[in-house]
């Protein structure tokens, strides 16, 4: 008779899971490993996207609630005049986008990859510009002033290192149709936004009272009257007072320093400008017409307010006042 295997099959698979038992535990081990690394890539990959959409909806819902503000900037950063509002909003739009995009993780990628997009852009921007722009203020930031400089570049840079994160810690992005609506209704409320900042009602003189130019008292509710603020310490503003020098003047022409008052009979100096009346009431004047940036222009006429400028190029300087009688 064949002789009987001690313990049977129970002893069989005994052995078997002795045999295995090490490798479970070596898989174990490492399933608690890629779970560990998966955890800290995920914890990673949320603070980048979180950092970079707290950047660009800071940076773009700046720019869609003071579009005339941001138009202005921009010419100072020489974009020209025509495309101002254009690139304030195509601006504006896709830093708010990219905001959007990162805060989801399926759209994560797409919206690291615009952020690298947009910072490399504004980065070759100003380098092209570099000689012309340095020095002057590229605060895109609410909370942060920068002037252009190598320092506006290394912390761009380090922007771009941030979004890189988030998209290497991020999975591959999905639902195109979704982010396209979410895309087109953030462009629909800077259309929106921009019907708020044109539909803006003129500044009301009617309770204004009269100010102090060169010394006496002076109603601008009176005839015809440009307004013109400025800081003398502003080459923007000094820029625009040299260029309405050349002009030949049918009002009064009232010049009011909105800092350092004592420098403004220089700065009416350097710019050429003549038979121009200073005001110190800047703060009582800026109750009524509310502004953020100089150079700053108002045309009057008996108390209304006929039109207000803050774009000082030619030739759509001379034509508006010449339009209201202003000029020759």
């Amino acid at each position: 008779m064949p002789r009987p295997r001690v313990g049977g099959t129970a002893t069989i698979y005994s052995k078997r899971g002795l045999a295995l038992a090490p490798v479970l535990r070596r898989s174990e081990h490492m399933s608690t490993a890629i779970a560990a690394r998966t955890k800290w890539a995920d914890w990673l990959g949320w603070t980048a996207a979180v950092v970079m959409a707290a950047l660009w909806f800071s940076a773009g819902l700046w720019k869609l609630t003071d579009i005339s503000g941001w138009q202005l900037k921009l010419t100072q950063l020489l974009v020209p005049v025509q495309l101002s509002l254009a690139g304030t909003l195509a601006v504006g739009v896709a830093e708010v986008v990219a905001g959007v995009l990162l805060l989801r993780p399926a759209w994560r990628r797409w919206g690291g990859w615009l952020s690298v997009a947009l910072l490399a852009a504004f980065m070759a921007y100003m380098a092209v510009n570099y000689q012309t722009l340095q020095g002057e203020d590229c605060s895109c930031f609410p909370w942060l002033e920068r002037a252009v400089g190598p320092a506006f570049f290394w912390s761009d840079a380090a922007m771009v290192a941030v979004a890189l994160v988030a998209v290497r810690f991020s999975q591959p992005s999905k639902n195109a149709r979704g982010a396209g609506i979410a895309a087109l209704a953030v462009a629909a409320f800077a259309a929106g936004m921009l019907g708020v900042d044109r539909l803006q009602p003129p500044p009301e003189l009617a309770g204004i009272e009269p100010i102090s130019a060169d010394g006496s008292e002076y109603d601008v509710r009176q005839g015809k009257v440009f307004l013109f603020f400025f800081n003398p310490s502003c080459l923007h503003c000094l820029h625009a007072g040299q260029t309405m020098a050349k002009y030949e003047w049918l009002v009064d022409f009232i010049g009011i320093p909105t800092q350092d008052p004592d420098w403004g009979p220089g700065f009416l100096q350097d710019a050429g400008l003549t038979a121009v009346k200073l005001s110190p009431d800047a703060e009582r004047l800026r109750e009524t017409f509310v502004f953020e940036d100089v150079p700053y222009g108002a045309m009057l006429e008996d108390g209304s307010v006929l039109e207000r400028l803050v774009f000082w190029e030619e030739p759509a300087l001379s034509e508006a006042l010449r339009k209201h009688a202003f000029i020759e």
